[in-house]
Order: structure tokens, then C-alpha cells, then sequence
């Protein structure tokens, strides 16, 4: 399309080098597919074109590698020995037990929270989402408590739902996770906002900390991060 990838590369925040390697289909110089389906959405969106399909190049080539590294079956077979099946199995279990041991930690933190009574400020969790606010892109994201903001966050009567909003000051890659496993992702450009109201806790990755401005629960948490840098963050914090 002519563009200058120095230049696209300044403006989004994404190496040159992972540019190229989109343009030029050289999926091993990417890094893992998470960031990289951000990168081409975040690349996609900056050239007004569709992501779709270089999306679905990209995951292609993840899940069928190319003729040309195909092993057969019975030189693969002579040459791994059964002990790298026994460590892959054993990665495995580990895997399966952190997990459960993570949900536990999750599930006991939520009873300490619920013992506490009415001297701690956390709300009470519930278990689904309730809705998702849009809200229209603002014009000028530096005015953080614009009255158009205000509106778009209406107060919740009882205190059982959170209130996120989050208005981008540069180019970002945003995905947020909800406590039922519903999820949403997007890139924002500089100037444009979005407010959620849900229950219970969310996950928030954010793909440059430097360029999201975030407000919860009415209050202004600015950003969390150096600009380029991938941040998590859980909300409400402990």
C-alpha cells in the first residue's frame, strides 16, 4: 500500500521487525500467537483492511506445518526417545495441577473477602456478567472527566457491579476477560474509550500500558505502565 513501516512501526508501537514479518508471511520471526493476532489486528486496522484472513494465514501455518518439515512417521518414531514422551506427559500433569491449585487460591480469597464484614471495600462478587456498555469515541481523550464520560457510567444502585473505563491516549491492543469466561478484544486508537459494568472480578491485558488511561469504580487509576509495554492486571485489586 506504500506506507513507510518505520513509520507505521512509530505509531504502533510494534517492532519493524514483526511488521516485515506479517508482510512477509515469516511466521517463526513472531512471537507467540497471542501477540501476534494483536500485532495483525492492531497493523489490520491501521490500514483500514480486513484482519480476517491474514488471521486465519497465521493460524494455518500454526496448526499444519510446512510440507517441507514433515517427518515420516517411522524416522520420528526411531529418533525420540521414550523419555521425551515421559517429560511431556509429566509437563502435562504439572500443568493440570497449577491450574487447579490457582482456582482454589481464586475461590479462597473470595470466602476471606466475603468473613471480612462491612470494613472492607471490595464489593460483593457475583457471578455473571450483567451487561457491556459501548460508548461513543471521545475528541479529545485528555479531558478524563468530560461530562459525555459521566454519563456513560451511570451510578448502580445496591453496589453489586463494577464500573471500567478506559480511554486511549495512543494505539493499543486491549483484552478483557470476565469472571463467567467472557471475553472481549480490541485495538483503540488515540482519542477513542470504552466502559464495561460487570460483577466480580475481570483480567485486563493491555498490549501498550503507556497509551490506556483507566477509571474504575469512579476512580481515576491514570496508566499503568511505560508506553510499548504489556501489562495484566486484575480488577478489582487485592
Amino acid at each position: 500500500m506504500g506506507v513507510d513501516i518505520n513509520e507505521v512501526s512509530e505509531t504502533l508501537k510494534i517492532s519493524s521487525e514483526y511488521l516485515l514479518s506479517i508482510e512477509n508471511d515469516l511466521f517463526d520471526k513472531l512471537p507467540v500467537a497471542v501477540y501476534t493476532v494483536g500485532y495483525i489486528r492492531c497493523y489490520a486496522k491501521y490500514l483500514e483492511i480486513d484482519a480476517g484472513p491474514v488471521i486465519a494465514n497465521f493460524t494455518s501455518h500454526l496448526a499444519s506445518p510446512k510440507p517441507s518439515t514433515i517427518i515420516p512417521v517411522s524416522s520420528f518414531r526411531r529418533k525420540v526417545p521414550l523419555y521425551v514422551y515421559a517429560i511431556l506427559l509429566l509437563l502435562a500433569a504439572l500443568s493440570v495441577i497449577a491450574y487447579y491449585s490457582f482456582a482454589g487460591k481464586n475461590q479462597t480469597s473470595g470466602s476471606e473477602v466475603e468473613k471480612a464484614g462491612p470494613s472492607v471495600k471490595r464489593e460483593n462478587i457475583t457471578p455473571a456478567v450483567t451487561s457491556v456498555l459501548n460508548s461513543a469515541p471521545v475528541q479529545k481523550p485528555e479531558v478524563k472527566n468530560s461530562e459525555a464520560q459521566e454519563q456513560s457510567l451511570p451510578a448502580v444502585a445496591g453496589g453489586d457491579e463494577h464500573q471500567l473505563g478506559i480511554t486511549a491516549s495512543d494505539t493499543a491492543w486491549v483484552r478483557i476477560r470476565f469472571e463467567d469466561g467472557k471475553q472481549e478484544e480490541m485495538t483503540l486508537r488515540s482519542g477513542e474509550s470504552k466502559n464495561w459494568k460487570f460483577g466480580g472480578p475481570a483480567v485486563l491485558k493491555i498490549g501498550n500500558a503507556g497509551g490506556i488511561n483507566l477509571k474504575f469504580d469512579g476512580k481515576d487509576l491514570g496508566v499503568q505502565g511505560e508506553p510499548g509495554k504489556v501489562v495484566d492486571l486484575t480488577l478489582p485489586q487485592s
